[in-house]
């Protein structure tokens, strides 16, 4: 047969084993292009988030920054944090071991926090005086669109603390443990700035508490509510508090309760903030083990006898019997206004601290 006759074979062989290669580097390439412009967003974020708190009077600094994480997963890493606040009336310094910031490139909207302590301030309004906190594990997270934040969380577990003036050393709490919860609000609670919260908090001891009441005992607390028309944007805490009041927003709470030994405390209802700055709202309290803890403060001698007695004997005619989990209870309603909180229509009114001064 002449050779000329011959037809040489198509090569579908080696076009099987480029063009699926070819078509992985381009992936590769693309891929790794995004990668890199998501972590040049991330690094831009975090710098105007950094030039953000210093226009608020909040130095922050990382010794140690790095961007890593490839490929799937974008990694802010700072080391040895500081914080230096030079805002007037409460100045403070702060150093933190490490902060790690994660989101995943698909979702680069949801952020993932971990700090490893110890953190320690330093509030330099008060001759040096030092807090000192660790823990276990601390987390927290936040998912933010292009209308702010959506929800956030953070998580605490082990928490210890002890706060050093000069020679005199002081533990605050041991074996704390909290956990906070905040999501905009769904179904008939849905509008602009409102927020459902959640928060759980248990301690082993707290010090100042155990000392006021002259023993030791577990803490246990919880809160469950809305907060509407609260703007989360950064801003120093006195203009949130002036925005929040002018624009009449509440904090309904559907039940807080604290748990320590044989008594509890429970309320309900709503607070807000007055334009003049002073809480205003109405509550429900309830209490149970009022005659433990009338004798617990009788024996710390913390508080006078009478005090101690007018609780044993003055809420239950101010009150009507409830229970709190089963223990019998007294339920007191509450009001706080015009700067003053009101037990009774006829007894005076306590003073209440105004959370910021009026423009």
């Amino acid at each position: 047969m002449p050779t000329d006759l011959i037809t040489p074979a198509p090569r579908r062989s080696s076009r099987r084993i480029f063009l699926p290669t070819i078509l992985f580097v381009l992936v590769a390439i693309a891929w790794s292009g995004f990668w890199w412009y998501a972590s040049t967003r991330l690094e831009s974020e975090w710098n105007r988030f950094i030039a953000k708190q210093a226009e608020l009077g909040r130095q922050i600094k990382c010794g140690e920054q790095a961007v890593g994480g490839y490929p799937f997963r974008l990694e802010m890493h700072c080391g040895k944090a500081t914080v230096d606040s030079t805002k007037a009336g409460r100045p403070f310094s702060a150093a933190l071991a490490e902060v790690n910031a994660v989101a995943q490139v698909y979702q680069p909207n949801k952020v993932v926090l971990e700090a490893k302590g110890p953190v320690t301030l330093t509030d330099k309004a008060d001759a040096g005086a030092t807090l000192t906190a660790d823990w276990q594990s601390a987390e927290a997270s936040m998912a933010i669109w292009t209308s702010g934040p959506q929800n956030a969380a953070v998580v605490i577990k082990g928490l210890s603390g002890t706060v050093k003036r000069g020679d005199q050393s002081i533990n605050l709490v041991e074996g704390g443990n909290v956990e906070v919860h905040i999501r905009l609000a769904e179904g008939t609670n849905a509008a602009p700035g409102a927020y459902d919260l959640a928060a759980d908090v248990d301690a082993k001891a707290i010090a100042p508490l155990d000392d006021f009441l002259g023993s030791p005992a577990p803490v246990k607390a919880s809160f469950r509510g809305l907060i509407t028309k609260i703007d989360l944007r950064p801003m120093p805490m006195p203009e949130r508090l002036r925005d929040w009041a002018a624009a009449g927003g509440t904090l309904e709470i559907a039940q807080a309760q604290i748990d320590r030994g044989p008594s509890s405390v429970r309320a309900t209802g709503a607070v807000g903030l007055e334009t003049s700055g002073f809480p205003s709202g109405d509550l429900t309290v309830a209490l149970s083990g009022v005659p433990e803890l009338a004798q617990t403060l009788k024996q710390s001698g913390r508080v006078p006898d009478m005090v101690a007695t007018t609780l044993t004997v003055g809420l239950p005619v101010l009150g009507k019997p409830t229970n709190i989990d089963g223990k019998a209870a007294v339920e007191v309603p509450l009001t706080i206004a015009d700067g003053k909180l009101r037990a009774g229509a006829f007894l005076p009114g306590l003073k209440v601290p105004r959370l910021f001064a009026p423009e």
